[in-house]
């Protein structure tokens, strides 16, 4: 939202494109999603309310997707379907068919909360370390490279995750605490430029800072140097 509408100059013509630029779709879901906010702060958690968002959207979802998922990597699935906006009933299928080991890192961050002391009622994961790892750009990634290859879209973001956890390793002190991991070098790209980047590069991880890091493309013997060097980090996207 703040891109589209803070990429003109005035508050004005911001809200115009904000309205006019959006797809119907998109927008009549951002609009019917404040009724969920304004439970903040009254009665429920910011994990409750989020849950019961992620779970008002799977059965609003046309077209029908079922029961809402139960039980372990219910609110991976849960998020996946609102950040791919589309596409669906092919995401979940490829999600259900990926190896364990990425399944199993999809299913595991994106439930954690960030929160000291929550969890999601309706998922199995229990485990309140941290820190919770933010996908920035996530959403756009997905829309565009899950729409062409959900499956191998989703094994980019979970490898994304997994080198994300080899630089904040989980503690129990973490829990309330969240990573900022930009992946905005990605939401161009397609599942077969990611795996086949240009002769003599590669995709890194690098951790900007305490809470935050970004992937980006660079020569290989850039980080043949710095991993000679023991950077620590910086990690290897191994699409």
């Amino acid at each position: 939202f703040t891109a589209l509408a803070g990429s003109v100059p005035t508050p004005m013509t911001g809200s115009e494109k904000f309205v006019l630029g959006f797809p119907l779709k998109v927008l009549s879901s951002f609009v019917a999603s404040f009724s969920a906010v304004w439970n903040l702060g009254i009665s429920q958690s910011e994990t409750q309310v989020y849950e019961k968002y992620l779970r008002w959207r799977w059965e609003t979802h046309k077209p029908n997707l079922g029961p809402v998922p139960e039980g372990y990597g219910c609110v991976a699935q849960l998020r996946l379907v609102v950040m791919a906006q589309g596409n669906s009933k092919l995401l979940l299928k490829a999600f259900r068919k990926l190896p364990e080991r990425d399944r199993r890192v999809l299913s595991e961050e994106l439930a954690r909360t960030g929160c000291a002391g929550q969890h999601y009622q309706h998922d199995a994961f229990r485990d309140q370390r941290g820190p919770a790892l933010l996908l920035y750009y996530g959403p756009a990634f997905l829309q565009k490279a899950g729409l062409l290859d959900p499956f191998g879209a989703l094994g980019i973001l979970a490898e994304v995750l997994r080198q994300a956890r080899s630089l904040w390793p989980l503690q129990a002190s973490a829990g309330a605490e969240t990573v900022t991991i930009r992946i905005d070098t990605l939401k161009a790209e397609t599942v077969t430029t990611c795996r086949n980047p240009p002769d003599g590069q590669v995709f890194v991880l690098d951790k900007s800072s305490s809470r935050s890091a970004s992937v980006s493309r660079i020569k290989f013997r850039d980080f043949k140097a710095s991993f000679d060097a023991g950077d620590m980090r910086r990690c290897m996207l191994n699409f």
